[in-house]
Parts: structure tokens; sequence; C-alpha cells
């Protein structure tokens, strides 16, 4: 089986030939795990024995590559992330020397292996660089600008004897995969969270979480129900102009407890700083929408909510994360999603499936736990007024 090759400045530092194997999947044509014997791990499609398609790849170092590949090499849409801080031994990536530090982040084009093409280079003193890249190194720098953060003066929340009481904390969405219980949600839903709950048939069903993946916000759930109806996801992306529906609980139950919808389209089909993992639509996202599904008339799942850009910062921006990024994530922990629709569902029959395969979360956590969080800055958990 041929291996990938990495360029040293974005690679995930594979070195000689050394063979471990395929340890699940079909890692010929299909998709499989494959790990070699320096501990370098991939997740994802294979044709003819290379690394073809959408994939994962991560480094021993806990640096990652998510994207696109061809024959063995990084290629098309990905995104590269370093875990720790990375010396370039004298190389250039943007015309300087020196190293990368662990945090930073690209988002952009690959070809052949090397970033290729648009892309964006963010660093974790808050300095972006949006440029034309050929063959691993800037071309063309056509925006630069840096983020100061300033941090908030920390403020010693104070204690009272009902710190260590485990409530109500906050409220999500999610929505069934599989017949045996398996829902998908953002990690930022169930983060912290000391027990997660699931609303079904009037009761609260607590559930495990089996999987979660920072990067992209996803997690994966499991709860002791048998759902009588769950969604497929879709094996394609969504399309520019494409129509959407984003189903959940908006703020919560404040409004009513029923399950709510909203229509629109796709507006753009990457996130913010160019991440390929999402995209961004029109349809209606609040919080407590956060891990419902985005779907399509058929019923297919094609995307899962995740985002929202604050009414007096833009208007109508919302996000979701693509069913490619959701397909690898799922995969890659042994869950198996049901196959996409072909025919499109009547408007009765999709709110059907609405109703019964999107359901309401919510996490339970110390007040103590709550009043550390809220007073984070970038917290995004839908905490309930009452601790506000």
């Amino acid at each position: 089986m041929k291996k990938a090759i990495f360029v040293i400045i974005f690679g995930l530092l594979l070195s000689g030939n050394a063979y471990a194997g395929c340890i699940q999947g079909d890692c010929n044509n299909g998709y499989g795990t494959f790990i070699d014997s320096f501990g370098n791990k991939y997740v994802g499609e294979f044709k003819n024995g290379n690394w073809h398609g959408q994939g994962t790849g991560t480094a021993p170092n806990g640096n990652t590559y998510v994207g696109g590949w061809k024959d063995g090499l990084k290629h098309g849409h990905g995104t590269y992330t370093w875990a720790e801080t990375q010396w370039l031994g004298g190389r250039n990536i943007d015309h300087i020397k020196g190293s990368i530090p662990a945090g930073s982040k690209y988002v952009g084009e690959y070809k052949d292996g090397y970033p290729h093409g648009q892309g964006t280079i963010t660093y974790t003193d808050g300095t972006e660089k949006f440029a034309i890249w050929k063959k691993g190194k800037i071309k063309t720098i056509i925006s630069e600008k840096k983020t100061i953060v300033e941090k908030p003066e920390k403020k010693e929340p104070k204690s009272n004897p009902d710190d260590n009481k485990v409530v109500a904390a906050s409220s999500g969405s999610g929505f069934f995969v599989t017949r045996t219980g398996h829902l998908v949600t953002n990690y930022h839903v169930v983060e912290e969270c000391d027990a997660v709950k699931v609303s079904f048939n009037a009761k609260e069903i607590q559930a495990d979480t089996i999987a979660i993946d920072k990067y992209n916000d996803l997690a994966i759930i499991k709860a002791n129900i048998n759902p009588s109806k769950v969604f497929p996801v879709s094996k394609e992306d969504v399309s520019l102009l494409q129509e959407v529906i984003v189903a959940g609980f908006p703020l919560g139950k404040k409004i009513s407890a029923l399950i709510k919808t909203h229509k629109g389209n796709v507006s753009a089909l990457a996130g913010i700083g160019d991440n390929y993992s999402n995209f961004q639509t029109d349809a209606t996202i609040n919080h407590g929408n956060s891990g419902g599904p985005i779907l399509t008339q058929k019923g297919n799942v094609i995307g899962v909510a995740v985002q929202l850009i604050p009414p007096d910062k833009a208007q109508n921006v919302f996000f979701g994360v693509k069913s490619s990024t959701l397909n690898t994530f799922a995969k890659a922990n042994n869950v198996s999603f049901l196959p996409p629709n072909n025919r499109e569902m009547t408007n009765a029959e999709l709110g059907q499936l609405i109703t019964e395969a999107t359901v309401f979360l919510e996490c339970w956590m110390t007040v103590a736990k709550i009043k550390q969080l809220i007073a984070q800055e970038e917290n995004r958990k839908a905490f309930y007024s009452k601790f506000k």
C-alpha cells in the first residue's frame, strides 16, 4: 500500500516506510482506519490503497488535518491544526523563519500535498493572513489583521452552600441517528455537564457521551431509548442556494415545549475564517437550536446547527457543520447511519419525522461550575436566564 507523502511544514510528521496496517474497514477501496508504526493515524476514504476522498489524519503529537485527499496526498479543501509548537528548521512558510505556535491553524486549499490556492493561516497571537499560496508558501497576501484579545478581569465567584448542588443549567437540541438510541448534538451542548438528559415521551432520560469532536463541535451521545423515527444522513454536502430546514428548540422551552422549524437557503459553502467543515445559511438558528438537525425536504440531515452571529453584528448569518464532517466523525466511532432517502417527503411526513426524531437536551451541572462558565467570555452554552 502506498503511503501518503507529507511536506515537512504542513505534514503529519511521517517518516520512513514502516507499515503497521489497516486496523478497521476497507483500506483498499472503501472507508477504513490505518495506523503506521510511528503512531500516525488516518480515518477516511481509500482508493486503490491510497488515502483518497474525505479523511482525517492525526500525528502522535496531536497535529491534525481534516479535509480532502487524492492519491495519498492532501488535495482540495482542508484544515490543518498544530497541537504543539513546530520548529521549521530554517524553512519558510510565510516568508519568516522560526516556529509555528501550538494552536495555530491553516484553512484553505491544498494541491499535491501543499497549501496551494486561497488559504488563511491564523496564529495564536491573533495574527491572521489570508493569502494566495503556491506549493506551501505564501505568494500574495490578500489581507492581514491582528485581533488583540483583552483578557477580562477575573472575578472570583462568591461561594454559598448551594454551590455543590447539581441543577438544570442549559439546554440544546439533538437528533436520533440509530434505533438503539444514538443521538448527534454539538460538543458545546454537552461540554462540562455532570449529566445530560434527553426529553422523550414526557420523560427525562439520562444519556452517556460516546464520542466528542472539540474542533468541529460535534458529539455523539446514547440513551436507553429505541426511537420509532431516526434521521438518515446525506452522503453529499450542501450546495449553494439549496433550500434547508433547521429544527430544534430555540430559546429552550421559554416560548413553548414543542419542536420549532425555520426554512432558508445555503448562503455560503464555508464558515467563519474559511472553515470548510461548516456552511452558512440564512435559516434562523437561535440559542437552544445548537445540535439540532439541518435537513432537506427528503428528510436527510445535511448539517448540524452550530453557531450564530449576534444580530447586533450581522443579520441572518448562521452556520452548520457539513454532513461530510459528521459522516467522518461517526464512522471513526463505529456509528452507522441509515442510507439517505431518495424521494421528497410530504410536509406531513417530514413534520412527523422532525417531531419524533428531534429532542430537547438539558445539561445539568453544579451551581459553582455554572458561575465559572458564565464568567468566561467565550462561553457558548445556552444557560437559563436565572443564572445570568
